[in-house]
């Protein structure tokens, strides 16, 4: 505690020690009350300094905590039950950070969207280990989210979710269908148990795969090839981001299944390393 904070506090239960001294000494005089005076002035002192101590050093929860609406960690998403049958550590983590985030007054949009971020970083990290079906329909599920903010004009949004680096829930700018499919994806790949076998595409193949892929997508959207990197870098134009992000997986969710599969999880792996 800095010397601020103990002159705050010690004028505090100074004022609440002289508020108990009076408030006794007039309970004798009208009330007839035989209060003990100095008794009243150490006990609110001591509760002055005590409170003003826990409000300084953070140990009380804000004043929004105490008023906004309490959401239980069970219903804080809808696949919370799956996610607690089968993944109980994950389910800690979700329930450890919407606990801090209500004491620390953090409105409910945003405690919802903390927890979906933590299970949106575990469904990315499990990609690569999921079965070939799943992980295809996981990016058939992408390509048509990107069609559909690109369709709204949402477009930041869209080069966020294209690159792999939203940080947002996304519920609110989605159709009830693509919502409906995502919570059904999340619940299924939280059931679905990880296996180290499966297959990625190798690292030159896949560079191939993935040239040949942009080209098909350059080719359809009419965006110059000599804006590719700053594309990918993050800084190109969103609306053009979201058109030829949507036309890449499109070109790669049009090979058969297995192919498709095995270039996704190298480029999903590609994605975690680089977040890291």
């Amino acid at each position: 505690m800095n010397l601020a904070a103990l002159i705050i506090c010690t004028l505090v239960g100074a004022g609440a020690g002289a508020v108990g001294y009076l408030a006794a000494l007039g309970a004798r005089r009208f009330l007839h009350l035989n209060l003990p005076a100095y008794g009243m002035a150490g006990s609110l002192a001591v509760m002055g300094i005590a409170g003003s101590a826990a409000v300084l050093m953070g140990w009380l929860p804000s004043w929004p905590a105490l008023t906004q609406d309490t959401i239980a960690v069970a219903e804080v998403l809808p696949y919370m039950q799956a996610i607690k049958e089968n993944e109980p550590l994950l389910y800690e983590r979700i329930e450890t950070s919407v606990i801090r985030d209500q004491l620390d007054g953090v409105p409910a949009d945003r405690v919802r969207a903390n927890a979906k971020a933590l299970v949106q970083s575990y469904v990315a990290d499990k990609t690569k280990l999921l079965p070939d079906q799943l992980t295809y329909e996981l990016y058939v599920l992408t390509r048509d989210q990107l069609a559909y903010l690109g369709e709204r004009q949402e477009f930041e949004t869209c080069k966020t979710l294209a690159l792999g680096r939203t940080n947002e829930d996304l519920d609110g700018k989605l159709s009830a269908e693509l919502v409906e499919r995502a919570n059904s994806s999340i619940a299924r790949v939280v059931a679905t148990k990880a296996n180290a076998e499966t297959v990625k595409m190798p690292a030159e193949e896949f560079s191939q795969f993935a040239s040949h892929a942009f080209g098909e997508a350059l080719q359809t959207t009419g965006i110059p090839a000599d804006e590719i990197d700053a594309i990918l870098a993050g800084s190109g134009d969103a609306a053009k981001t979201c058109k030829l992000m949507k036309a890449f997986f499109d070109a790669i969710l049009s090979q058969p299944i297995g192919v498709a599969a095995s270039a996704l999880r190298s480029l999903a792996d590609g994605e975690r390393a680089q977040t890291r």
